[in-house]
Formats: C-alpha cells, sequence, structure tokens
C-alpha cells in the first residue's frame, strides 16, 4: 500500500447532474414565485424553463472553474489502493 497526497474531483457528468438537480429545484422555487406574483401558471412555467435553461450551462462552467482554483481545497493523506 503506497501513501500519496490526493485530492478528488468530480466528473463532468457529476457536475452536469449536480447542476441539473439544483435547477430543477430553482425551477420549482421560480414557477411557484412567478405564479404567485402573476397567477398564470403557463407563463410561470415556460419563463422558469427558459430560464432553466440559459442557468444550466453558466452553472456547469461555474462548478468547472472552481475545481481548478486551488484556494480552499483540503488535501489529505489516504492510502490508494491499486
Amino acid at each position: 500500500m503506497k501513501k500519496s497526497i490526493k485530492y478528488e474531483v468530480s466528473s463532468y457528468e457529476r457536475s452536469f447532474l449536480k447542476g441539473f438537480s439544483w435547477e430543477l429545484i430553482s425551477f420549482l422555487i421560480v414557477a411557484g414565485a412567478i405564479y404567485i406574483f402573476y397567477g398564470n401558471l403557463k407563463s410561470s412555467l415556460i419563463l422558469s424553463f427558459v430560464l432553466t435553461l440559459i442557468k444550466i450551462p453558466f452553472y456547469f462552467l461555474h462548478e468547472r472553474i472552481w475545481k481548478k482554483i486551488k484556494w480552499g481545497k483540503i488535501y489529505t493523506t489516504k492510502p490508494i489502493l491499486k
């Protein structure tokens, strides 16, 4: 068993699904707020859907950029099994 300094990173798929799940929650919150404010379910769903399509790629890029920033990462010594 060899010891090494290691930092676990997320895959592209994990980052995408993380962004997607957050946007699903955001979609429901925004749709509900627009519906409460305007009282039109169809318009609130359409606007929320468009906003979600715009925000998902930006959230994905935001996550990937932060993965490259070293500040605040904690490196630990863990055994690496091969």
